[in-house]
């Protein structure tokens, strides 16, 4: 099997699942785990999901200013 990376600019702020799913979000989850800390995870087509905060900060970082700018 081939190995490959990616990259996209996505739009994400902070929020445990049980806001999100509270907020109408899109994933269904045992209540148990609904005060996990993560994120809000808005996609460029629109697509909106939820991620849990360890995977998202391995799997993101902020752009710069700078780095705005050359979008």
């Amino acid at each position: 099997m081939q190995s490959y990376i990616g990259t996209k600019v996505i739009q994400a702020e902070e929020m445990t699942e049980h806001v999100f799913l509270s907020d109408g979000g899109n994933k269904a989850v045992d209540a148990t785990r609904a005060n996990r800390p993560g994120y809000k995870v808005i996609y460029a087509d629109g697509y909106t999901s939820w991620s849990p905060k360890g995977p998202f900060e391995l799997a993101y970082r902020p752009i710069t200013e700078q780095e705005k700018a050359m979008i």
